[in-house]
């Protein structure tokens, strides 16, 4: 997996950017370093859950017509009574997607370790661009995992379950559709390349 020089620079100067911007809102805005990198993680937390949700249920409204209707009820506590199981806060699906990029970036760190530990000297430099951006994602998503663990270690066993499926499928989609090797190479790993190799 080779990226072009040009595809290597444009991506670090779109990171440079959005690292520019996030200190120019800074020096603008006048809040700390700390501040600043909350809202960050605040952002990639609610972008892979709440967020995510919520453009689903807009497509599914627009497309097929589905609403989703919300009862509103009294704060009041009622623990034992009628409306016992409107207070209850089902959020195992929200927890899903969050924990299936922490996952897949967990997994592909390992991943990307031992490839470069087989593959020799060469591929260690490509290797720490690709940390970068995971260990990156997983600093971002910090506070969600420190959270999905809590005191009791309690987390639900079938949001475990679909992150793995899910992580499973998307790595198995990536190795599939290989998107940094040219149609050519893929001709020759496969032998088809006839009279153009």
């Amino acid at each position: 997996m080779q990226i072009s020089n040009y595809a290597g620079t444009f991506f670090i100067l779109m990171f440079a950017s959005i690292f520019a911007t996030g200190i120019l809102e800074l020096r603008w805005s006048g809040v700390g370093i700390e501040d600043w990198w909350r809202n960050e993680q605040f952002w990639v937390i609610g972008g892979t859950s709440a967020h995510l949700f919520a453009v689903f249920q807009g497509l599914l409204k627009v497309l097929a017509g589905i609403d989703t209707n919300f009862t509103v009820t009294s704060k009041a506590n009622d623990e034992d009574g009628d409306f016992a199981e409107l207070y209850v806060f089902k959020w195992t699906s929200l927890l899903i997607p969050p924990t299936t990029v922490l996952v897949i970036n967990l997994v592909g760190m390992v991943a990307g370790i031992s490839y470069a530990i087989n593959s020799g000297y060469q591929s260690w430099g490509p290797l720490f661009g690709k940390l970068f951006f995971s260990i990156w994602v997983i600093l971002h998503l910090y506070p969600f995992l420190k959270g999905l663990m809590g005191k009791q270690n309690r987390t639900p066993t079938i949001v475990i379950v679909w992150s793995i499926l899910l992580a499973s499928i998307f790595s198995l989609l990536w190795v599939k559709i290989d998107p940094f090797i040219s149609d050519t190479q893929k001709a020759v790993a496969m032998g088809q390349c006839g009279v153009n190799c």
